[in-house]
């Protein structure tokens, strides 16, 4: 995942926009294993996921979000997150009980889990989902729960370090940030 969208999706994420709704298949329980989130024909790790043919079925278990411009599947114990495409009533089960457990917590983007059969349909060229890893396809919701299993997590990309600035910008910029943007607007303002 690029640095620019990890640095950027999770506030996003985590807004406070409100929208999200309802539920239709609900687990009450947590899958047996969390240790690989995505299953396909030949159990495949999350790291050699984007080897798959485009037209794979597999199996994700993730963190679903949606929201105002946001619809996307992160596989469990990754730094992948995915747009998550498909039919309205294929994702209206999910849509309503992200809306729903939204709605409780009075903010939007709130983490849903889920288990969805998809197809890799390979990168998007437009619109916000270009700033993901992929764009899938739903077949089919197998489970959901508005609660993320504890062995279930988003994995952050690391900042690297600020590089320190040199003496002479840092005095510049230092310079520049002093009072003399205060005289130009009173200029301006008289």
């Amino acid at each position: 995942m690029p640095l620019h969208r990890s640095l950027l999706t999770l506030p996003l994420l985590l807004a406070g926009l409100s929208l999200v709704a309802g539920c239709q298949k609900t687990e009450t329980h947590a899958p047996a294993s969390m240790s690989s989130s995505l299953v396909g024909p030949s159990a495949v790790l999350p790291a050699s996921a984007a080897s798959l043919p485009a037209s794979a079925s597999e199996v994700i278990k993730g963190i679903y979000f949606w929201g105002p411009e946001v619809e996307t599947i992160s596989p469990c114990n990754t730094n992948q997150t995915f747009w998550l495409d498909g039919s309205e009533s294929a994702l209206a089960p999910l849509e309503e009980m992200a809306l729903d457990k939204a709605n409780r917590a009075n903010e939007a983007y709130q983490p849903i889990y889920a288990e969805l059969r998809v197809i890799r349909k390979g990168q998007a060229t437009d619109g916000f989902a270009v700033e993901y890893d992929g764009v899938v396809e739903l077949q089919e919701v197998i489970a959901s729960n508005a609660e993320v299993p504890s062995g279930c997590k988003l994995i952050e990309v690391p900042t690297p370090p600020a590089e320190p600035a040199s003496e002479p910008a840092s005095a510049a910029m230092d310079a520049a940030s002093q009072p003399a943007s205060a005289p130009a607007a009173r200029s301006k303002a008289g």
